[in-house]
C-alpha cells in the first residue's frame, strides 16, 4: 500500500519535471516531526537573514493530514499534488529524514537534494545499518541516491553515514549541522531558558536531572522503563533542591511516570534543547540525545540496566566510548550520584570524535557550499 503511494507522488512530481526548476526556490520539508524545527529551522533563518528574497516553502507530513475529514482531503491534495509540483520545481530540497517516494522521482540536475537528518554524530546504528527488510532497504538505497548532499559533524562519522544512507563518500559533507550552532550562541542558550522558566516558574533555583530513555521493542519493556528508575530513593537522596524532567521518546509516551513535585513529565515538551539548558545533569540509556548534550560539557550518567538484551547496535563499543560512567543497576546509579564531575575526560573524547568543529558557523558552512 506504501509502494502505491510512492508511486502516485513520483507520478505528479515527473509530470511536474516538464516545469522549468524556479531559481531560488527552496523546500523544507519535516518528514519526521510536528512543525519546522532543529536542522530545517535554523537554514530558514540561515536563508532569510543571507537572503531576504529567497523562496522558501515549509511542509510537515504530519502537520499536512491533521484533523479528520476535510483535514484528511486537503492533506492527500497537499502531499500528492501541490508538494511533488513543489519539489520537481525546486533549485534546493531541504530533507530531514528518508524520503522514499524519491525512489521513483527522477529530480532535474539543476535541483539539490540536501539531507539534513534529525540527529548528530553518530551513535545508535540506524537508516540501512539496522533495515532487515530487504525490499525496504532496496527503496531506501533508490531514494538515498537522489541526493546531492548530506552534512555530517565529523570525518570520523562519515563510515557509519555512508553504510546508513547507502551512498559514495564524495557527497558526503562535513560541515558540521545546523541544529548545533545554539549551543555556541548564548543568546539563544538564554532564550531557551527563559522560555522553561515562564512555563515552570517554580522550578527557578532547583537542580535539574534530565532523564532522557530510549524505547525498547515492546510496549511492557516501554512501560518498564520508569520501574527500573528509583525516583523515590532518588528523592531522598538528592532532597528538596533537586527535581527530575523525564522525556520519553514522543512516540512511545508511557502514563506510569510518578505525578508530584519532584518528577515532571516533558515528553511532550517542544523544544528539547531547553531541557539541555536548564538541566544540571543528564541520565540516559542508549539515547542520541547524549551527542548533543556532550555539547554543554555537562555530567552524563549512563543507566544500562538492560545492556545484556538491549539489540539496536551501536557503531563503535558501547562500554569503551559512551560520554560518562554506566549503571547497571539501581544501586550502581545511586552511588554514581556522589562522583559527579570529578572526571569530564570521557564525554570530552566523546565530543572530539563527534565533531570537527565546536562552533557556531554550520549553517553559514552548508548554505555558502550550497551557493557554489
Amino acid at each position: 500500500m506504501k509502494k502505491i503511494g510512492y508511486l502516485l507522488f513520483a507520478v505528479i512530481f515527473n509530470i511536474c519535471r516538464l516545469f522549468p526548476i524556479k531559481s531560488g526556490k527552496n523546500i523544507l520539508f519535516n518528514g519526521h516531526n510536528h512543525g519546522l524545527n532543529g536542522n530545517l529551522l535554523q537554514i530558514k533563518r540561515g536563508l532569510m537573514w543571507e537572503e531576504p528574497s529567497v523562496e522558501i516553502k515549509c511542509y510537515a507530513k504530519r502537520d499536512m493530514f491533521a484533523g479528520g475529514g476535510l483535514g484528511k482531503i486537503k492533506g492527500i491534495f497537499g502531499f500528492f499534488i501541490l508538494l511533488p509540483f513543489q519539489m520537481a520545481t525546486a533549485q534546493t530540497i531541504f530533507l530531514n529524514d528518508n524520503f522514499l517516494p524519491l525512489a521513483y522521482c527522477y529530480p532535474s540536475k539543476k535541483t539539490k537534494i540536501v539531507q539534513l537528518w534529525h540527529g548528530a554524530g553518530a551513535f545508535k546504528k540506524f537508516g540501512l545499518s539496522t533495515e532487515t527488510n530487504e525490499r525496504v532497504k532496496q527503496q531506501v538505497a533508490r531514494a538515498n541516491s537522489r541526493l546531492t548532499h548530506l552534512f555530517v559533524t565529523s570525518k570520523k562519522v562519515i563510515p557509519f553515514y555512508q553504510e546508513a544512507f547507502g551512498i559514495e563518500r564524495d557527497r558526503i559533507y562535513v560541515t558540521g549541522i545546523p541544529v548545533t550552532d545554539v549551543y555556541f550562541q548564548q543568546d539563544k542558550i538564554e532564550q531557551g531558558r527563559e522560555r522553561f522558566y515562564r512555563i515552570y516558574p517554580e522550578l527557578c533555583g532547583k537542580k535539574i536531572l534530565l532523564y532522557t530513555p530510549t524505547f525498547r521493542r515492546t510496549s511492557q519493556e516501554n512501560i518498564e522503563i520508569m520501574e527500573h528508575f528509583p525516583m523515590e530513593k532518588l528523592q531522598k537522596l538528592l532532597g528538596d533542591t533537586w527535581v527530575v524532567l523525564v522525556k520519553m521518546h514522543p512516540k512511545y509516551p508511557v502514563d506510569n511516570l510518578p505525578k508530584h513535585s519532584f518528577c515532571y513529565d516533558m515528553t511532550n515538551y517542544a523544544h528539547i534543547t531547553d531541557l539541555y539548558f536548564v538541566s544540571d545533569l543528564m541520565v540516559t540509556d542508549y539515547s542520541s540525545t547524549i551527542v548533543e548534550y556532550v555539547l554543554l560539557d555537562k555530567p552524563v550518567i549512563l543507566y544500562a540496566y538492560d545492556l545484556a538484551e538491549y539489540d539496536r547496535g551501536f557503531y563503535r563499543d558501547y562500554e569503551g566510548s559512551v560520554p560518562g560512567e554506566i549503571a547497571q543497576n539501581e544501586e550502581e546509579l545511586l552511588e554514581l550520584f556522589s562522583r559527579l564531575g570529578e572526571d569530564n575526560t570521557r564525554r570530552r573524547a566523546f565530543a572530539d570524535m563527534q565533531y570537527d568543529n565546536k562552533d557556531s558557523g554550520a549553517t553559514e558552512r552548508i548554505l555558502s557550499l550550497l551557493r557554489e
